[in-house]
């Protein structure tokens, strides 16, 4: 018997079940790279593909079989696809959003001209230099919210440019994964039909993408209309937790649909968030999925990881210190250029650029599709990934000299064609150009008596109002009669970011939950340190709670009711009395 079958990793591995012992060793060790970048003030994206890459067959060898590892990946993807499609109104297009077209589709695909031009120059096949060129355009969401999120930049000219550049490329991603099958029959077949084949190779595209587009027509005529319909029966009679499983299997039934007409399964999930992007369920699904989807990308990023080869990345060294310094300061240099050609001032538009300067999760999704179609090889993918480790490693880097940088370009005039300075911004309308001295804003939470009853009042006082209810049927009467109304739970981040607690004035807590109004407390205080906070409380206990988690005013009902009674019994009293007195 071997001497180390009696080690306790040996008996771990073969009493534990494999997938379990891999998801082990890849979320302890990615916790404890992810310390170490953080304390490097890096992002913890490049801490699980270096994790992937050091237990890989390729490295340690300590997770041999990734197939399983990689299964989780895919769905996170699918979910990742799907609540993109959740934040994507459709109604915004029409309300100015296409105008940002101009900053993110042109610098985008500037982008990926330039990138497919060094491809070529390369010696990389075209199929092959279309693919990796359009995937590196995409820049990481993940580390763009991050880096505004953290410096409170959400709501700057930078953000919402940023924001808005983001959502095109997400857009464009989608369309990429579209094409990849037809760019997989010229890498395979070539671009002329075999003598062999009996149909023409541009047949056989033309028959498959007329199939698939019309598969795809079908199912979003039907999903149009059965999906909210869906949806808002199980909000009815069910709960919270049923309202995920039923957007879950949307999405997974979407996926599956769009790969079996010839698309991918991300470009299904992506529609089926569409669908539902116009139903006031969008944001609470949107925070629901967000920490499962996130669990789901560190599985991802390990997974991509597993796949980098650093043998098959070290012959073309050269070529990865090309790409990602391409990557870093070329699409830095394009947004920013791009940015201040379409009216966004010269400061903003060199941050945006530096924020962007990246490679990110969906050019790995691209490239992981590539290279499973044989669009991409091996060594190939595995340079793709090392490009996407090291710019994701520079990026963060960048932030400090990019604020000095735009400190010293403000006075920069904006270009002579452009005659009045305007900023894109994207936002959850799309309106372009952002507002000074907007009417006072309040957040109602719960739209009861006591709720509508404020609301009355507040309105007409000239106050804006943005009712947040987790009762369907009130949402859809107020939606009904005008009122801007957000179905969710006001606990969730996703939720109150939608409803826009990071520009309102206050927020009112009138839910009869004491647990729920606590919560919510804490959470609206680490959004919008500055709100104004008044709560509903149905004990003193309560109302001590709701102010340490930040709460300005807490009504506390057995109080408000003590006070209420005493004026009304007492004023009864008085007339009884006095008219008793009267009579004798």
């Amino acid at each position: 018997m071997p001497t180390h079958a009696c080690t306790p990793l040996f008996i771990l591995a073969n009493a534990a079940p494999p997938i379990a012992l891999g998801l082990l060793l890849l979320m302890g060790v990615s916790v404890g790279m992810g310390l170490l970048l953080r304390r490097l003030r890096l992002d913890l994206i490049p801490a699980y593909l270096l994790t992937g890459a050091l237990l890989g067959p390729h490295a340690l060898g300590l997770i041999p079989r990734t197939q399983e590892v990689s299964e989780f990946g895919n769905l996170a993807t699918i979910l990742l696809m799907f609540g993109i499609g959740l934040h994507l109104d459709p109604n915004s297009f029409k309300k100015g959003l296409v105008s940002i077209l101009v900053v993110g589709g042109g610098a985008t695909l500037a982008f990926a001209a330039f990138a497919f031009l060094i491809m070529r120059a390369c010696g990389v096949p075209w199929p092959a230099a279309v693919a990796i060129s359009l995937a590196s355009s995409i820049s990481s969401t993940a580390v763009f919210v991050r880096i505004i999120t953290s410096r409170r930049e959400v709501r700057t000219t930078q953000g919402r440019v940023g924001l808005g550049v983001s959502i095109v490329q997400d857009i464009i991603s989608v369309v990429v994964m579209a094409i990849l099958p037809p760019l997989a029959h010229f890498a395979n077949s070539g671009a002329a039909s075999s003598g062999s084949e009996q149909t023409p190779l541009w047949l056989s595209l033309v028959t498959g993408g007329a199939v698939g587009i019309g598969g795809v027509t079908l199912m979003l005529a039907a999903g149009r209309f059965a999906l909210p319909w869906a949806l808002a029966r199980v909000a009815k009679f069910g709960t919270p937790e049923l309202l995920l499983v039923a957007a879950t299997a949307i999405a997974l039934g979407a996926a599956v649909i769009t790969s079996l007409v010839g698309f991918s399964v991300e470009m299904g999930a992506f529609l089926a968030g569409l669908l539902l992007a116009g139903t006031p369920f969008r944001y609470q699904l949107s925070g629901q999925i967000a920490p499962m989807r996130d669990l789901l990308l560190a599985v991802f990023f390990t997974a991509v990881g597993l796949r980098l080869n650093l043998a098959e990345v070290g012959p073309q060294w050269w070529m990865v210190l090309i790409g990602a310094a391409a990557v870093t300061l070329g699409k830095a240099a394009i947004l920013a250029v791009t940015g201040w050609a379409a009216g966004v001032p010269a400061s903003a538009s060199v941050l945006t650029g530096a924020y962007l300067g990246n490679a990110g999760e969906f050019t790995l999704v691209i490239v992981g599709a590539a290279a499973a179609k044989g669009v991409v090889s091996g060594a190939e993918s595995s340079g793709c990934i090392a490009v996407v480790v090291i710019s994701l490693l520079i990026c963060p880097m960048l932030v400090a000299p990019a604020h000095r940088l735009s400190s010293r370009m403000q006075q920069i005039p904006p270009p002579r064609w452009i005659r009045k300075r305007v900023a894109p911004v994207a936002g959850a309308g799309g309106n372009i150009a952002a507002t000074e001295g907007s009417t006072r804003r309040v957040i109602i939470a719960g739209y009861g008596p006591v709720g509508r009853a404020l609301a009355e009042d507040l309105l007409a006082s000239g106050v804006l109002i943005t009712v947040v209810e987790l009762n369907p049927r009130t949402v859809e009467r107020q939606t009904r009669l005008g009122r801007t109304v957000v179905y969710g739970d006001i606990t969730n981040p996703e939720v109150l970011d939608s409803a826009g607690v990071r520009d309102a004035d206050a927020v009112v807590l009138t839910i009869p939950d004491d647990e729920t109004t606590v919560r919510a407390c804490g959470t609206i205080r680490t959004l919008a340190p500055d709100i104004f906070i008044a709560a509903r409380a149905g004990f003193l206990s309560s109302m001590l709670a709701a102010k340490a988690q930040g709460a300005d005013c807490v009504i506390v009902e057995e109080i408000a009711t003590a006070q209420a009674m005493k004026r009304e019994v007492m004023e009864r009293l008085r007339e009884r009395f006095g008219n008793a007195a009267a009579t004798e």
